[in-house]
């Protein structure tokens, strides 16, 4: 081997690929329930943009997540429906309840679900966008709770197999 060869041989490093997409999960792990990006650094009065997505569910007239967080770290700054549910033949209905901010651990309810007769999606689509506003310096976790559900057209509860966490860190 030639000394240019060689140079260029150990002057090569090898990329270290990192697969942590919140929605590639395995077949134990769906339906699901994720944010994404899973994790989020910002400044102190900065914004954490969460996309929230059922992952590889099937029958689904209505998604209910329940996110639980520390209102005293981070505020809700707006929450705006995705498009899992978008069909021209039907209009979902999509609103929230706000979180109480006289306790320390607070919940957000989202709910987003088709009205009529057996209407329901399968696959994988995104369920809301919220935004977080931190308010002091501290990771913060976001949760889903174990309130969160997926009904199918008859409001008959279709299991959960894993409900994803986020995490915001304000510097």
């Amino acid at each position: 081997m030639s000394p240019a060869m060689i140079l260029l041989f150990m002057a090569c490093e090898v990329a270290q690929l990192v697969y942590d997409n919140p929605l590639d999960k395995d077949d134990g792990e769906v339906p699901a329930l994720v944010f994404s990006p899973s994790t989020i650094e910002t400044s102190v009065g900065g914004s954490a943009v969460f996309e929230i997505f059922a992952v590889q569910v099937a029958g689904v007239s209505g998604i209910h997540t329940q996110i639980a967080f520390n209102s005293v770290r981070l505020g809700v700054t707006n929450v705006s429906p995705g498009d899992f549910f978008d069909d021209v033949n039907q209009s979902p209905m999509f609103f929230t309840v706000p979180a109480n901010p006289s306790t320390a651990v607070d919940t957000l309810d989202i709910y987003y679900f088709y009205l009529g007769d057996g209407v329901t999606k399968e696959g994988t689509g995104s369920v809301a966008t919220v935004i977080f506003n931190t308010k002091m310096t501290a990771t913060s976790s976001l949760e889903f709770t174990a309130e969160s559900e997926f009904v199918d057209p008859d409001d008959i509860a279709i299991q959960i197999n894993s409900l994803g966490q986020g995490t915001v860190t304000a510097q």
